[in-house]
């Protein structure tokens, strides 16, 4: 490669990583170019350059620190370019609105495009065949409507990833679930998996921060575990001006408050943590909240997504912080049939029930859901 393509490849590379995209080479040189690069280590590693889907380049160096939804991204700006006319849909459609998708689900990429199209795609895409959708341009991609991208995942998804996303979706828009069932059934009904949506929705709840804690919550009421308070805003005891949330609490077997918290690192879109805070910034504010909760003479179950699907682990952190529950519910369409347990509790001042070492006194009482 001559020093001036090499310098004009760089200078491409740049722009595309600028704008968060894959390059999509114009020339056929310049895609040659890149071809002969491809995995060359030379005298310097930083310099490699990969090709994640055919016809898309990129530096190594820049790739490996991207997390998995930037990836995509990358991804889906560059096939944009290659191909104008396609509409991402299903996840990648779900991700650019700002829903909870579970990382996993982004390892390929979802569109609608022609049936000739289907001939050469990467084994990383997946084609559909939606008529009728009329595309938005969201973050500069032609994608499918939020509330298409919903139905299309939690029609397919089991439950703990489909409440992520119906969780998702009245966060972000302000709505309740019941207005969000209405919509689904005025623009999809009789579509196929339409049952199991509506049922998801039934469970929906705009309280949960992130998709880990939906999918947490959801493995709960697939177990039968009662149903808890969430985001429970409470004073600090250090300073009675300030307040901090725990993810879920219950009130336990023997009247004592339970508290669940779950650890930081969740792998789906859009949540962890700003990219102003670091791991250690997540992890000591966890730490000093924890702490701040004991003065409410609380058990405190800290948990992670993997100890929480794991069903040993899960019955052992229920047994021992005696968070209550019942019979699993029964499903219908892969989905809990809706019977709420719910054992909830949110602090309140005014009462001597309880007092704090600081002279701080708390009541308990159990609130629905």
């Amino acid at each position: 490669m001559s020093k001036e393509v090499e310098r004009r490849i760089a200078r491409e590379l740049a722009r595309a990583e600028a704008a968060g995209s894959c390059l999509c080479p114009t020339s056929r040189a310049d895609r040659a170019a890149l071809e002969r690069r491809l995995g060359h280590v030379r005298d310097n590693p930083e310099r490699r350059i990969i090709s994640p889907m055919p016809g898309l380049y990129v530096r190594w160096a820049h790739w490996r620190l991207l997390k998995q939804p930037a990836r995509c991204l990358h991804l889906m700006r560059g096939l944009a370019a290659l191909h104008p006319d396609w509409v991402f849909c299903g996840p990648s459609a779900a991700m650019v609105h700002g829903l909870s998708v579970s990382w996993s689900e982004l390892r390929r990429v979802h569109v609608i495009c022609g049936p000739r199209d289907g001939r050469r795609l990467s084994g990383r895409i997946v084609r559909h065949q939606i008529e009728g959708e009329e595309p938005q341009v969201v973050a500069g991609l032609r994608v499918t409507s939020a509330l298409r991208a919903a139905f299309d995942c939690m029609s397919v998804m089991d439950f703990p990833d489909a409440l992520a996303i119906a969780d998702s979706v009245l966060r972000l828009s302000g709505m309740r679930n019941t207005t969000l069932m209405s919509l689904m059934r005025r623009d999809f009904r009789g579509r196929r998996g339409i049952a199991r949506v509506l049922a998801t929705c039934c469970w929906a709840d705009p309280r949960p921060e992130n998709g880990g804690e939906s999918v947490a919550r959801a493995i709960m009421i697939e177990r039968g575990v009662a149903l808890p308070a969430l985001q429970v805003e409470l004073v600090d005891p250090l300073d009675e001006r300030r307040r901090f949330r725990v993810d879920f609490s219950w009130l336990g077997k023997d009247g004592r408050p339970s508290i669940g918290e779950l650890d930081g690192l969740i792998k789906y879109t859009g949540e962890l943590f700003s990219d102003a805070m670091t791991l250690d910034d997540v992890l000591r504010g966890e730490r000093r909240r924890e702490a701040r909760v004991t003065a409410y003479d609380a058990r405190v179950a800290r948990f992670s997504l993997d100890e929480v699907r794991n069903d040993e682990s899960f019955w052992k952190i229920i047994e021992l912080y005696r968070i209550p529950y019942g019979p699993a519910p029964e499903k219908v369409h892969g989905i809990p049939v809706f019977r709420a347990h719910v054992e909830g509790w949110r602090p309140g001042l005014g009462e001597d029930d309880f007092v704090t070492p600081e002279g701080m006194h708390v009541r308990y009482r159990v609130v629905a859901a």
